[in-house]
């Protein structure tokens, strides 16, 4: 370009550090956020191959659970047998859920187990059929559970029911022998479904970090290459 007579040289523009250093910043964080869920997604392989090996495990009995559960072995989702000690009926605790648009109340009661680490471990038998369609939980007394057979659950915070060391576990019911009347044992929903989208999004993160890598590229270059009309 040329002023009275005079070449004036086009300045060249500077290097956009702010720029640069909030393209950088995000796409590491895209990069590792896609790691991660790569990551996740292996830790889900592996644990649905572990659910999918302990359903099809026969039972074993508690006795020789327990002192892997004092060891701290993840047991969750365990096929395992108790054979409860004789109790007198008592009142059981009752977590109203919903089951096809109705309230239902879930039991739990105290499976009372030999001398051992634990002296017992709580037992949801399923569902009182008698509670249902009713908002409030029922008060009720329920004779103890005597053989049960089903799946290891980690225990949230809960009652103990009386048990001074239970177990870190609830056992979740498939069978109770002999069947508690008007007691419908009922498993909990296939752990499987819980981890469907776990670690399904790393190929979304790393897209979006390709997405800032050609964006910043693109600025970068129009920066150095204006078109011809602004150039005057």
């Amino acid at each position: 370009m040329t002023a009275g007579g005079e070449t004036v040289a086009r300045k060249a523009p500077r290097f956009p550090i702010g720029l640069t250093l909030a393209a950088v910043v995000v796409f590491a964080v895209c990069c590792g956020l896609g790691v991660w869920q790569l990551q996740r997604g292996a830790w889900k392989a592996h644990e649905l191959a572990r659910i999918a090996a302990l359903k099809h495990a026969p039972p074993a009995p508690i006795g020789q659970l327990l002192p892997r559960m004092l060891q701290g072995e993840d047991l969750t989702f365990a096929h395992a047998v108790a054979d409860c000690e004789p109790a007198p009926a008592t009142p059981a605790q009752f977590h109203m859920i919903s089951d096809n648009g109705e309230w239902i109340a879930r039991t739990l009661s105290a499976c009372r187990l030999p001398p051992g680490p634990y002296d017992g471990i709580v037992v949801d038998r399923g569902f009182l059929e008698s509670s249902r369609g009713a908002p409030n939980p029922p008060a009720a007394s329920l004779p103890a559970p005597r053989r049960v057979v089903g799946v290891l659950y980690s225990r949230p915070p809960a009652p103990a029911l009386g048990l001074v060391h239970p177990a870190p576990y609830v056992l979740v019911a498939d069978r109770e022998i002999p069947p508690a009347l008007g007691l419908a044992p009922t498993p909990y929903p296939d752990a499987g479904d819980n981890l469907q989208y776990v670690g399904a999004y790393w190929l979304t993160w790393f897209g979006l970090a390709g997405a800032v890598a050609c964006v910043y590229a693109a600025m970068l270059w129009r920066r150095h290459h204006p078109k011809p009309h602004l150039r005057r």
